[in-house]
């Protein structure tokens, strides 16, 4: 059943009536927050207005209740109106608005206990909280195997394991079936919330093969699991007779060697080493290697290199995600075709390979960018926990982590640093990473845009008057620690900082909040005259020089938990022309072009029918986009530049690392 059917039960639960002018509804977890609830009301005929009362803010909603609605229905006008409050109690609506509506008997509730009555509702509260997404399949789920009776808090959360997650805690009992779940489980990127996981753990302690296992950190860490496989993996080859010049496997590896013999899991590592998040084993001489094992050993680089591109690029164009899939998707997607174009600048292609590419990179763009002009609005409403899904969300999961205990944090933003850059860049300069995530860039993908966001812990309609400059971030970085009572002096950023002031910001105990930003790799693309290709040498050569590992080293032994972004990645483009407008552009772009009056976009937009005029949400009224349509850029015709500040996935989708 698909996700429309969990949002026009939300709507269906109000019983709007065409001859209902006012609806009140409790709504203690969020539902009517989410934009398709919105637009299921929008969908009325006439459509249904929704305002929240905000308790703490009562004057703000009495004055667009009043100037609003009120006036307008004592003008006649048939206005639908459906107020919200965020919360339980139907006596904290005003008295006007209760007699208005019918009564306290006729307000709305939309708790998630009057949906899933059998389920207990703390449980259902902490799923909220942590896998959002999972209410809609919950929905389903229920629809088709409703409890029998109602069920109490570890019932309820055993129910969610076995059909919601698809997991019998009982079922676990050796390593081949510990593996095979965690393989699926951090594939699918669908995480439990921690009461359910507890339940997984309470199931397996007492099996002792398993309890003698790091269980709780493989269920969090997919990191931490991927490098146990790593370290395991030699001894598994050197138990098939092959030659591995790597270390022996750790004295603990051995109950989790037979694991590997299973068909299930042999598929998903094959696919892990063509993804590069499993990193192969080089042998001592060459040797031949049959069958699924081949992804993940090597003896010529170059040559395992060209297998494992085209391997890739077959499993690449049979994955690419469709119209209405989730952006969970994209964001694996993205992480597989960054290794796909690393290795693309690795290895010499045939015509026939690079012809593939080329088709398969324009089919890529063509669905991201249509798939993100569709759903881009949806992502601002995701909550930052248990990760960041958008730039602007960023700051709030900082602040998070620090109000539950961590003492220090620091945020790295390499400025236009795409994903497969930072592949280039993490394996050159030897760093280590406890967690690979990746998240979507604010839109446009400009600097100013997008980095003041990301320091701002704000859209851009929030900051309308520095928008479009970068002299503001300080500022901006200081303004939500504010938010947070954090002192000044407990605030800092740094904007490419020399070694003694990066000492200096570390010896300073009273620091809490960093943010370091790091423009060197804005600059390499800026002046890049080789595309992709140059650009990743020179990242690679500043990696060489080992600043980037330094400061993460330095950041650690300081007590910074530290987690590296950036702002926007990039993409190399070739040129369509150059729209022929004088000073009628408020901001020319190589991949975007900003403008304050839409008539000139429209002037623009008929020279360039192919360029996209589209203007996301959270941008200042008054500004309209028009972008230039995948791998494309406003350049003189045929003139290849690396870019940014367009819809491409390199440009949008950048990495989320935890670095330590």
């Amino acid at each position: 059943m698909p996700a429309e059917d969990w949002f026009r039960a939300i709507v269906d639960a109000l019983a709007l009536s065409p001859d209902r002018l006012l609806t009140l509804a409790l709504d203690p977890d969020g539902l009517l927050a989410e934009p398709e609830s919105r637009a299921a009301l929008d969908a009325h005929d006439p459509p249904v207005h929704l305002l929240t009362l905000d308790p703490a803010d009562p004057i703000a909603f009495r004055h667009a209740y009043e100037s609003e609605y009120r006036s307008r229905w004592d003008d006649g006008e048939p206005v639908r109106l459906l107020v919200r409050l965020p919360g339980d109690d139907p006596k904290a609506f005003p008295y006007d608005l209760l007699a208005r509506a019918g009564g306290m008997r006729q307000v709305r509730n939309l708790a998630l206990y009057t949906f899933f009555p059998h389920l207990a509702y703390p449980v259902l509260q902490e799923l909220a909280r942590h896998d959002r997404a999972a209410l809609a399949a919950l929905y389903d789920v229920y629809q088709a195997h409703p409890p029998p009776q109602r069920l109490g808090p570890r019932r309820s959360r055993r129910y969610l394991l076995e059909h919601l997650y698809g997991v019998d805690p009982e079922a676990i009992r050796t390593p081949a079936d510990l593996v095979r779940y965690l393989l699926q489980r951090h594939d699918r990127k669908r995480y439990p919330p921690p009461s359910l996981d507890q339940e997984l753990l309470a199931a397996w302690q007492p099996v002792p093969v398993l309890a003698s296992l790091p269980l709780e950190e493989w269920l969090r860490d997919e990191a931490a699991f991927c490098r146990y496989l790593e370290a395991v993996w030699p001894g598994y080859l050197a138990r098939q007779g092959l030659p591995v010049a790597s270390a022996p496997p750790p004295e603990d590896a051995a109950p989790l060697l037979p694991a590997l013999d299973d068909r299930e899991v042999q598929v998903r590592l094959d696919t892990m080493f063509l993804e590069g998040r499993l990193r192969p084993v080089r042998l001592a001489e060459p040797h031949p290697v049959y069958g699924w094992m081949q992804a993940g050993v090597y003896f010529d680089p170059a040559a395992y290199a060209t297998e494992r591109l085209r391997r890739l690029l077959a499993l690449l164009d049979s994955t690419v995600p469709g119209p209405e899939s989730p952006h969970r998707d994209w964001l694996d997607f993205a992480r597989s075709w960054a290794e796909g174009v690393r290795l693309r600048f690795q290895v010499t292609l045939d015509e026939e390979t690079a012809r593939h590419l080329e088709h398969l990179h324009d089919r890529i763009e063509d669905a991201f960018a249509r798939w993100l002009r569709s759903h881009y609005a949806r992502l601002a409403s995701w909550p930052p926990i248990p990760a960041p899904l958008i730039g602007d969300r960023v700051a709030e999961f900082l602040a998070y982590r620090l109000r539950q205990g961590t003492e220090r944090l620091a945020l790295l933003v390499v400025d236009g640093l795409a994903w497969d850059q930072w592949l280039v860049l993490r394996d050159e300069a030897g760093l280590e990473p406890l967690e690979e995530g990746a998240l979507f860039a604010c839109l446009p993908t400009l600097t100013p845009v997008a980095r003041q966001a990301l320091l701002a812990g704000r859209r851009p309609a929030r900051f309308p008057e520095t928008w479009n400059r970068t002299d503001a971030e300080e500022r901006r970085w200081r303004e939500f620690w504010d938010g947070e009572s954090l002192p000044p002096s407990a605030v800092l950023y740094l904007r490419d900082p020399d070694p003694p002031a990066l000492e200096d910001a570390l010896a300073d105990r009273r620091v809490r909040a960093l943010a370091v930003v790091l423009t060197v790799v804005d600059r390499m693309m800026h002046g890049m005259q080789l595309g992709t290709a140059g650009l990743h040498q020179q990242v690679r050569q500043w990696a060489g020089q080992g600043m980037l590992a330094q400061t993460v080293r330095r950041l650690r032994e300081a007590g910074f938990a530290c987690w590296l972004t950036a702002d926007h990645g990039n993409i190399e483009g070739t040129g369509i022309g150059v729209p022929r407008e004088g000073v009628l552009v408020e901001k020319p772009g190589q991949r975007v072009r900003i403008y304050t009056d839409p008539r000139f976009r429209q002037q623009a937009h008929e020279q360039f029918p192919q360029a996209l005029a589209w203007t996301p949400e959270g941008l200042p009224e008054g500004v309209h986009l028009l972008l230039a349509p995948g791998r494309t850029a406003f350049l003189r015709p045929g003139r290849r530049a690396v870019c940014h500040g367009g819809l491409a996935l390199e440009e949008v989708i950048v990495p989320w690392i935890r670095l330590g």
